[in-house]
């Protein structure tokens, strides 16, 4: 007895080749950076569905494209969330290190310009001081500033004296890395009337900068330039401070001169560390 031949039952359809996510919306698809294909010989990263963890992909069946689009958006995904960790969006980020200095409603009652008095007195006819203070989210800051003379200066001497402090608490991102460019940055601003010089300071801070400025008097542009301005810029954790001090006035006549660097700069660093100090006792 013979047994007729079995006809082939019709087609069954390879789930892999029709895949219901293939269809792509019309336009360009750009590729991902992140799903890159196999090299030739090589199996794939990601096995197909059903396969178990760590088993070879099923022989003969190819990889169909939305696992690579998968794989690439599990990866991109990753990436991402560990850019955001890195940037403190995501995880909650580093703390702002303040190193103990506290925000003052009125910050001349910290910086008393102390060394600075020896020398000189408030103006006559202007107020002593006057100041600002800022609370955001990102920073808080406040400002004291002095208009003085100089306790030499007769009536009819010209001579202006300014000082200028600035306190921030950077609560968000780290001044760090900026902190030093910053104040490099001020020899950029050189030309011919104005010059700069910046050195570091040891021994205030995490760190410090000396800024010395000289101009013209007569604001030309060959006329020697005289010292006229110094600033100290402090970086404490993400706390910053600054002191600035400058002098107007003539420098041939009258016995209000303006006082040497060295001068200056024992002054300036005198009065920075003890509103430091005051700034943490507060």
């Amino acid at each position: 007895m013979s047994i007729p031949p079995q006809q082939p039952g019709p087609q069954q359809p390879n789930p892999y080749q029709q895949n219901p996510y293939a269809q792509q919306p019309p336009g360009p698809v750009p590729p991902s950076p992140y799903a890159q294909p196999p090299a030739p010989g090589q199996p794939p990263a990601f096995p197909p569905p059903g396969a178990p963890l760590g088993a070879p992909p099923a022989a003969k069946r190819p990889v169909p494209s939305w696992v690579w689009g998968l794989g690439g958006a599990l990866v991109a995904s990753a990436v991402w969330a560990g850019v955001l960790f890195a940037n403190g969006t995501l995880g909650g980020g580093d703390e702002a290190d303040l190193a103990g200095y506290r925000f003052q409603k009125d910050l001349c009652d910290a910086v008393t310009i102390d060394a600075f008095k020896e020398r000189y007195e408030p103006r006559l006819g202007s107020e002593p001081n006057s100041h600002y203070a800022s609370k955001e989210q990102a920073l808080d800051a406040n400002n004291c500033s002095w208009s003085l003379k100089d306790k030499n200066a007769s009536a009819s001497d010209y001579s202006s004296v300014f000082v200028n402090s600035t306190a921030q608490w950077h609560k968000k991102t780290d001044p760090k890395g900026e902190f030093a460019s910053l104040y490099k940055g001020f020899e950029d601003r050189s030309g011919d009337t104005y010059a700069y010089t910046t050195k570091s300071v040891g021994g205030i801070g995490d760190e410090a900068f000396l800024i010395v400025e000289k101009r013209s008097p007569t604001g030309s542009k060959t006329s020697p330039k005289e010292f006229g301005g110094m600033t100290l810029g402090v970086r404490d954790g993400w706390f910053t401070f600054e002191l600035q001090w400058s002098w107007y006035g003539s420098s041939t006549s009258g016995s209000a001169k303006a006082p040497s660097e060295q001068e200056v700069e024992k002054m300036i660093k005198s009065d920075a560390r003890d509103a430091l100090a005051a700034l943490k006792k507060s």
